[in-house]
């Protein structure tokens, strides 16, 4: 397209971190959306996804969480869930500056979900929509209770102790491809800090108690065979949120990283389709 413009570089958090981001922008992009990657992952793992938007003509925005892919900070680690907030408020108002008034929305993935609800649960007039990709409200997968304790212990202590988490590449996707990739690829992060796990459990249980004060329009999406991610407590959120605009679609068989599923064209199709009628319909409707 000749009108695309990419662009990449670092931004600032309030603490002084340096926030890795990347844009791909095109002229009249009828809304910019903004991408939110999962827990021990990074951006880069989100560019089919970046791509089916931006063939669709959206100006697309991600960023490294921090403590994660070029981002600054401790790995996998966060001292305060607040600063993942701080982080994404001032992304949103970096990309509010470029979209010069046409419509945001939030495509988040896993942790990335749990962050955007979070964050709307106080600023539910950010953006004009999000979508809420296999949201981590509740952990599904299995860990050994010894280490649950042993983690809750050492958030006292050691908060940024790097511990090996339980993540398989098999369980996030039934792509083969992928999964290779992601075992190969030397940003996708094998541990998990005590701190953070703490800090997202609190987030989660606010989330789930704050159900009924979400009213930003949503789109829920869940994979049926998803073990990492508990679907039920996605489904209990959908129910008890009161946006008059919600909806929840669930992939039979689908895993955990729907973007990254062999199917995942009928996602992109329907991530898309849902931006469509609320992007350019609103711009229809404003000309």
């Amino acid at each position: 397209m000749a009108d695309l413009k990419t662009d990449e570089g670092f931004f600032t958090a309030r603490d002084g971190l340096r926030l890795y981001y990347q844009s791909r922008t095109l002229a009249d992009a009828p809304a910019h959306v903004v991408i939110l990657h999962g827990y021990a992952e990074h951006l880069g793992r989100h560019a089919e996804i970046t791509k089916a938007l931006g063939d669709a003509g959206y100006a697309v925005h991600a960023m490294d969480c921090r403590g994660h892919g070029q981002s600054g900070g401790k790995r996998a680690h966060v001292d305060r869930f607040d600063d993942y907030l701080s982080d994404l408020e001032i992304f949103l108002q970096r990309v509010g500056e470029q979209a010069q008034g046409a419509p945001l929305f939030i495509a988040a993935h896993s942790h990335g979900s749990l962050i955007a609800a979070r964050y709307l649960l106080d600023h539910p007039d950010a953006v004009r929509g999000v979508i809420l990709g296999s949201p981590y409200f509740r952990l599904k997968l299995q860990v050994p209770a010894l280490k649950i304790l042993a983690g809750k212990l050492m958030s006292r202590i050691l908060p940024s102790l790097p511990m090996k988490n339980e993540l398989k590449a098999e369980q996030l996707t039934r792509d083969v491809t992928i999964q290779k990739a992601t075992r190969a690829d030397p940003l996708y992060q094998r541990i998990a800090t005590p701190g953070w796990f703490a800090e997202s459990n609190a987030a989660q249980e606010t989330v789930m108690r704050r159900a009924t004060e979400f009213v930003t329009p949503f789109l829920l999406t869940f994979g049926g065979a998803d073990v990492i991610a508990d679907a039920a407590a996605g489904r209990e959120f959908f129910e008890h949120a009161t946006a008059k605009d919600k909806q929840f679609k669930s992939y039979d068989g689908f895993f955990h990283e729907l973007y990254h599923e062999p199917e995942r064209e009928l996602v992109f199709k329907d991530v898309i389709g849902w931006l469509d009628e609320r992007a350019r319909g609103a711009a229809r409707k404003v000309s």
